[in-house]
């Protein structure tokens, strides 16, 4: 299956020939998409330059930052991260709006679009044929790349991952996970590396990317040790504990991510003592312990 991706969404050969030759396009009042897709970009973008003004990213590869308290250091992720998020919204959403001025990716919302994928409920499709096409609901999302608010607040690590790259995460899914007839980690690792070769060659990409499974890891068996069983309202507690921990671990590996070259990416690391994998590995012994007494009494 062929695809486009260079700097926006990523989109099968078929969606882009839909668009030529299927009726959607021209019917979709894009203009209506467009509007409602780009008015939040002002936003995103001057809280970039206010962040990166207050908390600049050469300030992680100075000397200056070995200078600061290590809790200073530990902070400064956060808006480093904050700033990079409101960067990557902004160039997300213009790449969708790029696509939805030309009615790429419109499809009637009856037929369960999904990023990347496309329609997927091809029997309503099929019902409503050619008819009152103007006056039908469609959606573009076959080309919505990020979803800030499950970004920003749903409270896992795994759906934050999930609300990023949305349509290259559909890429990565179909051509690489399901392909694997490995363990479930072992899936993940490979995924996690074909997504930093999708980045780039930069060490930074593969510091980043090929850390997430260990925190992916742990959180799963947190949560089978301390939320599965509890109670609706302590559910509740953890989600918001949880999200917390999610936050500061994209922040943590994000910076890599930011860095890019290896000496910067270890040295910030070492600065703040590695605290992010030591931390996510002192949960997982916790969660270890936590589920094998659970396991002893039942």
């Amino acid at each position: 299956m062929e695809c486009l991706c260079s700097v926006g969404p990523y989109y099968k050969f078929r969606t882009y020939w839909d668009t030529f030759h299927l009726p959607y396009s021209t019917h979709v009042n894009a203009n209506k998409f467009l509007t409602e897709r780009i008015r939040i970009v002002p936003l995103y973008v001057l809280l970039y330059l206010l962040g990166n003004f207050l908390y600049p990213l050469e300030l992680a590869s100075s000397p200056e930052i070995m200078e600061k308290s290590f809790w200073y250091r530990v902070f400064y992720m956060t808006p480093s991260f904050f700033n990079f998020r409101m960067r990557i919204y902004s160039g997300f959403i213009l790449g969708e709006c790029v696509c939805i001025a030309m009615g790429l990716g419109a499809y009637p919302k009856a037929s369960t679009p999904q990023p990347g994928a496309g329609p997927t409920n091809f029997s309503a499709l099929e019902e409503l044929g050619t008819k009152n096409l103007s006056s039908i609901e469609y959606s573009f999302e076959t080309v919505k790349n990020i979803y800030e608010y499950g970004s920003e607040f749903w409270p896992t690590i795994r759906e934050g991952i999930r609300s990023w790259n949305r349509t290259v995460q559909y890429w990565l899914a179909t051509f690489v996970y399901k392909q694997l007839t490995l363990s479930k980690p072992a899936k993940i690792c490979i995924t996690m590396f074909v997504s930093a070769l999708w980045h780039g060659v930069h060490p930074g990409y593969y510091l980043c990317l090929c850390s997430a499974p260990l925190f992916l890891f742990v959180e799963a068996e947190v949560e089978k040790a301390f939320k599965l069983s509890a109670s609706y309202s302590q559910q509740v507690i953890f989600d918001w504990i949880w999200w917390i921990i999610k936050m500061q671990s994209f922040s943590y590996m994000g910076m890599p991510f930011l860095l890019l070259d290896i000496r910067s990416c270890l040295r910030f690391w070492k600065s703040v003592y590695f605290c992010g994998h030591i931390f996510i590995v002192m949960l997982y012994f916790i969660a270890y312990r936590v589920n094998k007494t659970k396991l002893k009494k039942h």
